[in-house]
C-alpha cells in the first residue's frame, strides 16, 4: 500500500497531464506540434519534477522523524536509525573518563542520533535541489534504503530525465530540441511508478 503523500503526488502528476497536455487522440505520430503544445510540454517537465522533488524531499523527512520519535518514545531500533548513524558524517570525540570527564562533554547517544537525523532532514529540506542520482542516493541510502532495492534502470532513466529538465528551464525555446508530449507523459508515467516502488521500501524502514 502506498502512502497518502504517494497518492498525493499521484493525483498532482494526473491534474499536470489534464492541463497541460493533449488527449491521448490528439498526439501526433508525426511528433509535430504548434508552439503552444510544445511550451505546454515543457511546463508539464518542469511541474512534473518540481512534484517529484517534493515528494521524495518530504518522505524522507516524514521517515526519518517517524523513526527517531519511536526510539526516543518507544525504544523501537529500526534499520532506519541505524542506517542514519551509520551514514552520518559527523566525528565527535569519545569521552576520556566519566569520573573526571573532559571539559567539553562528548555528545551522549541520544545527541548523536539527534543529530544525524538533522543532518538529513536539513539537507531534504535546505540542500537538495533535484532528483539527479546523487540527490536521490544521498537521501535514500542514509535512511537505510539498500542498493538493491533501487532500480538501477529507473535511476538512469530518472537522472537522464532530470539532466533534460535542468535544460528546459535554463535554456531558451528557441534553441531547444522540441519536446514529444507524447513521449514525455510515458517518461513521467515510469518514473512516477519508479518512485512508488520508492515509498514502498521507505515505508518499510
Amino acid at each position: 500500500m502506498y502512502s497518502s503523500r504517494f497518492n498525493d503526488l499521484s493525483e498532482r502528476i494526473s491534474e499536470l497531464r489534464n492541463n497541460l497536455l493533449p488527449k491521448e487522440e490528439d498526439f501526433e505520430p508525426t511528433g509535430l506540434y504548434g508552439d503552444d503544445i510544445y511550451d505546454h510540454t515543457r511546463a508539464f517537465r518542469v511541474l512534473a519534477h518540481a512534484e517529484f522533488e517534493s515528494f521524495i524531499e518530504d518522505r524522507v523527512v516524514d521517515v526519518a522523524n517517524t523513526a527517531f520519535e519511536a526510539w526516543v518514545n518507544y525504544n523501537q531500533i529500526s534499520p532506519c536509525l541505524l542506517a542514519l548513524l551509520a551514514y552520518n558524517e559527523a566525528g565527535y570525540g569519545e569521552p576520556t573518563s566519566l569520573l573526571q570527564p573532559p571539559q567539553k562533554k562528548s555528545p551522549d547517544l541520544a545527541s548523536r542520533v539527534s543529530s544525524a537525523r538533522s543532518s538529513l532532514t536539513s539537507y531534504a529540506r535546505t540542500k537538495n535541489h533535484g532528483i539527479r542520482e546523487k540527490n536521490l542516493l544521498r537521501m535514500l541510502l542514509p535512511l537505510g534504503v539498500l542498493e538493491d532495492e533501487i532500480d538501477t534502470e529507473w535511476l538512469a532513466a530518472t537522472d537522464a530525465w532530470a539532466r533534460q529538465r535542468g535544460a528546459t528551464a535554463h535554456t531558451s525555446g528557441k534553441t531547444r530540441v522540441q519536446p514529444n508530449p507524447e513521449r514525455e507523459l510515458k517518461t513521467v508515467r515510469e518514473i512516477l511508478n519508479g518512485f512508488g516502488d520508492i515509498d514502498t521500501a521507505l515505508s518499510g524502514k
